[in-house]
């Protein structure tokens, strides 16, 4: 990046100049369509699934990747599956213990609960542990999610798997730009809510969803990658 603020605009101009992007976005979009289709039909189709959402996922990690780079005029093809395969998948394992972190503490609540009356819906105390477990329960998420987005940036650009457990790094890197990586995640997390909300309001929108949503999935790791190396910027 040539400027030290953060331009979410070049992640919006550079993309619609590769003239390929409806046929990358659409390629995504049938991936997320088939990925999320294929268990419905027959749940003996879960593995294929899971290495299609793993496609995808390692095709938002090269989009981020040339975000990081500056190259923000092209979108990466879809070649090399077996690369976008493996790195999708390595990036869902480092995501699942996240998730696992947030169900046992879920577990565990319901656990100390359990060994008491609070479970009971008569209990007085019933309704202050069931509103703190959910406060604890969303915010873990929403931290989450803030910190794997910029994890993903961390694990993109160093291409392997002990990246995505730089979490030192990644913190440190939060702490020192924190306006423009949550200004970059906020705006995604929008892009995406409304790609995803908007088209379901309408019926006729909603085949669309796939393909919206992936097209706002690749526009929002392109703000994180712009966001992540901004520090560099500054220092010069």
């Amino acid at each position: 990046m040539s400027s030290a603020t953060l331009d979410l605009d070049g992640a919006l101009k550079g993309f619609f100049q590769d003239k390929e992007w409806p046929l990358k976005i659409m390629l995504g979009g049938l991936i997320n369509l088939s990925a999320s289709t294929l268990p419905v039909i027959n749940p003996a189709f879960v593995p294929i699934s899971c290495a299609l959402l793993g496609l995808s996922a390692g095709y938002l990690l090269r989009v981020m990747r040339l975000s990081i780079k500056g190259e923000l005029e092209k979108l990466p093809d879809w070649n090399d599956i077996l690369d976008l395969l493996i790195s999708g998948l390595s990036w869902f394992s480092i995501c699942m213990g996240f998730f696992f972190f947030i169900l046992s503490v879920l577990a565990i609540s319901l656990l100390a609960a359990g060994n008491t009356s609070i479970l009971k819906i008569s209990s007085p105390s019933y309704l202050y542990w069931a509103v703190l477990t959910f406060i604890a329960i969303y915010t873990m998420i929403i931290s989450f999610k803030f910190f794997l987005a910029t994890l993903m940036a961390n694990f993109a650009e160093e291409e392997r798997m002990l990246a995505g457990f730089a979490w030192r790094k990644v913190i440190k890197r939060i702490i020192a730009q924190p306006k423009p990586l949550m200004v970059a995640w906020l705006a995604g997390l929008t892009l995406t809510f409304v790609a995803v909300v908007l088209p379901t309001l309408t019926r006729v929108g909603t085949p669309l969803v796939p393909f919206l949503s992936f097209l706002a999935e690749v526009i929002a790791v392109r703000m994180i990658g712009q966001a992540w190396v901004l520090h560099r910027s500054n220092q010069t």
